[in-house]
């Protein structure tokens, strides 16, 4: 049997680790779900500070963008006879992908398109067993904001190779 080496694992893995242990555990102590929190800081970790602010703007952007597109489609649930889940729901949100992508391209933030219609579908998609979906959309909008904030702080605390 031949020996392999693996190489060890880099900074950036140990920080993102970190990140995300800091994500959890804010979660633990809020009684807030984690996940969001967790998905932002785990995403915008990069390697350098510079590189990590740049992701998390991005990161911050497509999430509002997506978040205030899903409060229309939340109000139009709200005050119309569309049904959730039905299939002229599921055209009108599939449709919205267009003015969701297009806006990043008028924003000039094209790096946000995807997490714009993620941001959007994981609010327009799940949640509706919760008390007022509204809430949730601002909290999916706030913890997203937490994760990037965490990754910015522990990239800024840990770092090497900055340049």
């Amino acid at each position: 049997m031949n020996k392999t080496d693996f190489p060890s694992p880099g900074l950036r893995i140990y920080k993102t680790v970190l990140a995300a242990m800091i994500s959890a555990f804010l979660g633990y102590i809020t009684g807030i779900h984690p996940f969001y929190t967790m998905i932002a800081a785990i995403l915008c970790m990069q390697s350098s500070t510079e590189a990590s602010v740049k992701k998390g703007l991005s990161r911050l952007t497509g999430t509002a963008i997506g978040g205030v597109f899903a409060i229309f489609i939340l109000l139009l649930i709200d005050f119309t006879p569309l049904e959730p889940f039905s299939a002229v729901y599921y055209l009108i949100i599939s449709l919205c992908v267009l003015p969701l992508i297009y806006t990043n391209v008028l924003l000039n933030t094209q790096d946000s398109a995807y997490i714009t219609c993620v941001a959007f579908l994981s609010i327009v998609l799940s949640h509706f067993d919760t008390d007022n979906h509204y809430l949730f959309a601002l909290q999916r909008m706030l913890e997203t904001g937490a994760g990037v904030l965490i990754s910015l702080g522990v990239n800024v605390v840990i770092r090497k190779n900055d340049k």
